[in-house]
């Protein structure tokens, strides 16, 4: 009988000694357990994420202002021993930005008419060589506005060979076409995502009634290849412009951006037109308005559709991008500042809804300098860091350029930002 306790006794023990090494490892066990299923839960939850940002596709559009070469940058531009001309150093410090967005405007401001009847010359008539179009080329710029108030500065003869110009290089052209059998707009299918671009400049009254380019009549020959507006007919421009619309809707567009050539040079506010203009086009369900012409920045602006249903952003005015408008030949500051604006377009690819961000923008100032009895014009981005490459006198003429540009681009709209 004691014998039997003493080996109940021990059994009972053993049993203690299992719980006491045993249990603990199965409660670790049981806590990896579940562990590893929370891990397998997170895992599956960071895969849903990844899979849904992996169905958003991004595209980003940047514009620019006026390219405008006047008679000084011909001639700094010029080299004597090879009898031709090279505009890349003046676009070199901003090309990386150009050429990285998806799709780069900008608006050229005059002809390529070539030397043999023309001569190549400024203001007031702008004639540039075809080095011009290389060099934008090079630097990234995809899409070309053709119309403006310049457009026929070397007659029709300067407006078709600028086209010809232009399409050998492989722009797309916005605001001017071959023939009337062409549509007034462009879609670009970028990365997946269908864009419509259209232009309209303003025209002027010429003799006659009739509508004109700085004070030239337009011919009946090239009026109908052209996209314009006149403050006196607006209502009638504005149903071309509901037309072109819908036909771009039609063709399959999912983002609508109109480039209008507009407002009054160097004011730095939009004048009642543009506002006028700008509302219809928002009212239609046009998504973004780049602009120029006034050769001064004007404020950029988030505006609603008068059912409050749709945003449409407009920058009024992107300045001079390029040109030999300095303080020290027009005394006007406002013409050296300039614009870089990118918008991003994103795309669900699930559900195919599009998203148009507010715009982001670079300001940018033309710098010159002395060399070779030369004065060079180069276009840099006027941020502070980027300002290493300046004499000292660039340097803080470029904190004066980001500063009014800053205030007069944001003065509208606290949405706008400059960019990352």
């Amino acid at each position: 009988m004691k014998k039997r306790v003493i080996i109940i006794l021990l059994f009972v023990f053993a049993l203690f000694l299992v719980g006491l090494f045993y249990i603990p490892k199965m409660k670790t066990l049981s806590s990896e357990v579940g562990k590893e299923n929370s891990i397998e839960s997170v895992g599956e939850v960071i895969s849903e994420a990844e899979e849904e940002k992996e169905n958003i596709n991004t595209i980003e559009i940047a514009a620019t202002g006026d390219i405008l070469i006047h008679k000084e940058i011909l001639e700094t531009q010029y080299d004597s021993e090879s009898d031709s001309y090279d505009f890349k150093n003046t676009l070199q410090y901003v090309k990386e930005y150009l050429s990285n967005a998806d799709l780069t405007i900008s608006n050229l401001e005059g002809t390529l008419s070539g030397i043999e009847n023309y001569g190549f010359s400024g203001y007031p008539s702008f004639n540039a060589p075809d080095e011009l179009a290389d060099a934008m080329k090079w630097a990234g710029i995809d899409i070309v506005n053709n119309m403006n108030n310049h457009s026929l500065d070397r007659d029709i003869r300067g407006f078709y060979r600028t086209r010809e110009v232009l399409e050998d290089r492989g722009f797309d052209i916005i605001g001017t076409r071959s023939s009337e059998d062409d549509d007034r707009y462009i879609i670009k299918d970028v990365k997946g995502i269908k864009v419509g671009i259209i232009s309209y400049s303003y025209t002027m009254t010429a003799e006659g009634g009739v509508r004109g380019l700085n004070g030239i009549h337009i011919s009946s020959e090239v009026y109908p290849l052209m996209n314009t507006f006149r403050e006196d007919s607006l209502e009638e421009d504005f149903q071309n412009m509901k037309e072109e619309i819908n036909k771009m809707k039609s063709d399959g567009a999912e983002v609508i951006i109109f480039y209008m050539h507009w407002g009054d040079e160097y004011e730095l506010e939009a004048n009642e037109t543009q506002i006028e203009i700008a509302q219809f086009l928002a009212n239609n369900g046009v998504d973004v308005i780049f602009a120029t012409h006034p050769h001064s920045l004007q404020p950029i602006d988030v505006i609603k559709s008068d059912d409050g249903l749709h945003e449409t952003s407009v920058i009024y005015s992107m300045g001079n991008f390029l040109s030999s408008q300095r303080t020290e030949r027009i005394e006007n500051p406002y013409t050296e500042d300039g614009v870089i604006v990118f918008v991003k377009i994103n795309k669900n690819e699930d559900t195919g809804e599009i998203k148009v961000e507010y715009p982001t923008y670079i300001p940018t100032w033309v710098n010159w300098y002395g060399k070779d009895n030369k004065l060079f014009y180069e276009v840099v981005p006027a941020t502070i860091d980027d300002a290493a490459y300046l004499i000292d006198s660039g340097k803080s003429r470029v904190v004066e350029s980001f500063n009014r540009s800053k205030g007069i681009i944001e003065s509208y709209s606290d949405k706008i930002k400059i960019r990352d």
